[in-house]
């Protein structure tokens, strides 16, 4: 029987969780060096190559494009990284018809993606790494090697995908400030002067949305654009408790525009982007644990509109030895909220700018570099008018880093790196609670990594990396509040692994087990109603993770995940409640076991009808919390999905599928809303069917 966390309280003891039973490609060998009589060749790494594609024939999607990896801000096969990668490529996306950033934890192990409240405060755990405050996530988005603003998990992937590219552990070297989960890489389809066409359309029981991308030369071999266009309208699956109307619908809309100038045999290529979002919806509801099964929602004013405008210009220059590259970003954030009755406007402007100086790994140097300059200010201001409150802040962060890879052999790589970051936030408050404060926070984040080629296709890692996320000023400043900063947080990871792709490319497999400890853990404690960040001591995260991706006869494929994972906190210490004693509890939205698996087998049918493609997908998520006391929770659940694509060519394919076949319920944000309402949760998507049509030219 489902139930919700906390259902049969008067069977157990207070503090435990009332868990839900679940009812249900190969490379050449690398040439070598002439032999000179006067001296002897330095050994040169090897050219990035990928593999054959095995299923370009097959109606399988080809993963070529993503052996290529950004997690060290240069071109790199992802099997030569010396740390965990996973990547999945956009026509793997589609075909199990993932439209969104939160869709990612069906593909990635170990990793956890649930709306929290809203879509917009989308939560994301990697390796127990939670975010469980929004303003200070764990995991950095980028698109196209621009940072994005943490809102960036409420929007749609974008057509013209290439690759997503999840980077896990403490990236810290390379990405900074609030990676100490990983980096979350989306790169996308340049416009260049091959015109193309992409347009998918979808249809479901809850969901119908379109979207189009046109690219084409402005001028041929000089300058080139693209625009692309999207929509989605969702209804809600909750019912008004006083009034039984169906409530919860939202509306997603965006559109981009980029222009890039890329003259054909030059060392120039500058790109400029223009992008705007707008999401409006009631989905924000919650519901009292005896009306889940018929989602009744409370009866409380509970809507949001979400508008975003992106401007970015990405410049590079290729001086032959390196290339020299320029990215600069803005954003700009308005969220009108009202949640739960309580009315919580804010605003918030970013800038970015990076330079890097990065090496060419075409040139097959003995040494390999990046380094870097970063600056980023954020301007930031809430509203909460039933408590008389309005808070602001500006923040400043400086960062210069380097990286370089020796290779020291032909097999044998060392990396080590080191960033240094220095942040200024200066914050006031007026209201019932007046400030005017200044908090500075720096940190020097180090990494080593040692990686050894056993043999051609299998690689051995080990690596020391860091993470940092900054001290601050609150940002949900309430009544009472008598500190109003915090203090960074420090993460070391260790972790070592290997990695191994088979010569005919049909086999690719990661292992890695990894050890993280973070002192001065950042936590949002306090009532749900004005929650604030605190130091809460120490955490310490270990795990393992398993990634597979084989193709065993032709035609058939199968990816596979495992995530084993344990977070607690070792050294659990609120000021503010100083009897408050929560060492060895489980981090709220760390499941110590996450699993996914895909099978797809294409079938040829002949007669010039191409293939046909079914699809099966699983994914496992164990217990959760949902907070620090480990009192309110969801028990393990499993999700199944299936589907049917007919791909008649190479430019046309169309698909039926399912999702949640067997209409799991299962809750995926609650708290205790005190007397007399009790605990109330927030519900993942129920069984839902429909169909898609993606044409390409």
């Amino acid at each position: 029987m489902l139930a919700p966390a906390g259902a049969g309280a008067q069977e157990q003891a207070p503090t435990a969780l009332d868990k839900i039973e679940v009812t249900t490609e190969a490379k050449p060998a690398k040439p070598k060096a002439p032999k000179k009589a006067k001296a002897v060749q330095p050994i040169q790494p090897k050219q990035p190559q990928a593999p054959e594609p095995q299923a370009a024939n097959t109606g399988l999607p080809v993963d070529a494009p993503a052996t290529t990896s950004t997690a060290s801000k240069r071109p790199q096969d992802r099997l030569d990284v010396p740390a965990g990668i996973g990547v999945v490529t956009g026509e793997e996306l589609a075909t199990r018809n993932m439209a969104s950033i939160s869709d990612l934890d069906r593909v990635f192990p170990d990793v956890n993606i649930r709306s929290r409240s809203t879509r917009a405060y989308t939560n994301i755990t990697v390796r127990g790494q939670s975010a469980v405050d929004f303003y200070n996530p764990t995991v950095g988005i980028y698109i196209d090697g621009l940072p994005q603003d943490q809102i960036s998990f409420a929007q749609l992937l974008p057509l013209g995908l290439e690759q997503a590219e999840l980077l896990y552990g403490p990236q810290g070297t390379l990405f900074g400030r609030n990676t100490v989960g990983g980096v979350l890489n989306i790169t996308t389809r340049k416009p260049g002067n091959e015109a193309h066409f992409e347009s998918l359309a979808t249809v479901s029981g809850l969901e119908r949305g379109a979207a189009v991308l046109a690219s084409a030369p402005i001028v041929k071999n000089v300058l080139y654009g693209d625009v692309a266009l999207g929509y989605r309208a969702e209804d809600g699956e909750y019912v008004d408790m006083a009034t039984m109307a169906d409530i919860g619908d939202t509306k997603d809309r965006s559109g981009r525009v980029r222009l890039r100038y890329a003259p054909t045999g030059g060392p120039v290529d500058i790109m400029l982007m223009a992008g705007r979002s707008e999401i409006e919806s009631d989905e924000e509801r919650l519901v009292q644990q005896p009306f889940i099964k018929r989602r009744l929602a409370f009866p409380l004013p509970s809507h949001y509109t979400l508008e975003t405008d992106s401007f970015g210009v990405t410049a590079s220059y290729d001086l032959g030895f390196a290339k020299v590259s320029s990215l600069t970003g803005y954003q700009d954030r308005k969220f009108d909220r009202t949640v739960f009755g309580d009315y919580t406007p804010e605003d918030q402007e970013t800038f970015n700018q990076e330079f890097t100086l990065a090496s060419d790994p075409r040139l097959r140097n003995p040494v390999d570099y990046v380094f870097g300059l970063y600056f980023q200010n954020i301007d930031f201001e809430r509203r909460t008018p039933f408590h008389f409150q309005t808070t602001s802040q500006a923040i400043d962060s400086y960062a210069a880093y380097g990286e370089v890879t020796w290779h020291v052999t032909d097999r044998f790589d060392v990396t080590p790196g080191l960033r240094y970051d220095y942040e200024v936030a200066d914050g006031g408050g007026v209201g019932v609670n007046t400030f005017d404060v200044e908090k500075t926070s720096e940190s020097w984040s180090p990494k080593i990594a040692l990686s050894y080629k056993l043999s051609e296709p299998w690689r051995v890692y080990g690596l020391y990396s860091t993470g940092f996320k900054p001290g601050g000023i609150v940002r949900s400043v309430t009544p009472g509040l008598t500190s109003v900063t915090y203090d960074p947080q420090l993460t070391d990871n260790f972790e070592v692994g290997t990695k191994y792709r088979s010569r005919d490319g049909r086999i690719e497999l990661w292992a890695a087990a990894y050890y993280n400890v973070s002192d001065d853990y950042q936590l949002s404690v306090g009532p749900v109603t004005g929650k604030y960040i605190r130091n809460a001591g120490e955490v310490e995260s270990k795990g393992i993770n398993l990634t597979a991706k084989v193709e065993p006869w032709e035609n058939f494929r199968v990816t596979a995940g495992l995530g084993l994972n344990d977070s607690t906190f070792t050294k659990y210490s609120n000021p503010d409640v100083p009897t408050q004693n929560f060492t060895g509890n489980t981090l709220p939205y760390a499941p110590e076991v996450t699993a996914n698996a895909n099978f797809e087998y294409a079938v040829p049918l002949g007669y010039g009808l191409g293939f046909a493609v079914p699809h099966f997908g699983v994914t496992y998520l164990s217990e959760i919390y949902f907070d620090e006391s480990n009192t309110i929770g969801q028990g393990g659940y499993t999700l199944l999905d299936a589907g049917l694509t007919w791909k008649p060519s190479d430019n046309v394919s169309a698909e039926i599928f399912v999702e949640n076949i067997t209409d799991e319920i299962y809750t995926t944000y609650g708290f205790d809303a005190g007397f007399p309402i009790g605990p109330v949760y927030q519900l993942g998507q129920g069984r839902t069917a429909g169909a898609s049509l993606r044409i390409t030219y």
